[in-house]
């Protein structure tokens, strides 16, 4: 029987910021302000899921899903710091499709 694991716990934050640094995430976050300013847009472990999604769709890096975990745990422990208690992976699913859904009406 699988258990849904907490979200991001599986990610690999040194992982992550291997593969922040070789995607270019960098073209566009020269500077780690934005992770850290106090007006920023994400505010949940599930904002920042999406966030990558978006950057990795926008910048066709084309990134496998646990490397994009890897890099949510890489921010997360790095600047966020959000708690991933409460946050399994088929939560945030549900979420993200909720959410999209009413991004789409």
């Amino acid at each position: 029987m699988l258990l849904a694991s907490t979200a991001y716990a599986d990610g690999n934050a040194t992982k992550g910021k291997k593969i922040y640094a070789a995607s270019d995430c960098v073209r566009c976050h020269q500077s780690n302000e934005m992770f850290t300013r106090k007006d920023r847009k994400v505010k949940t472990l599930i904002a920042l899921n999406s966030q990558v999604r978006k950057c990795d769709s926008q910048l066709s890096t084309n990134l496998f899903d646990d490397e994009i975990e890897d890099v949510v745990a890489y921010l997360n422990k790095a600047y966020y710091k959000f708690s991933t208690k409460n946050n399994s992976k088929e939560e945030i699913k549900n979420k993200e499709e909720t959410k999209n859904k009413k991004d789409d009406q």
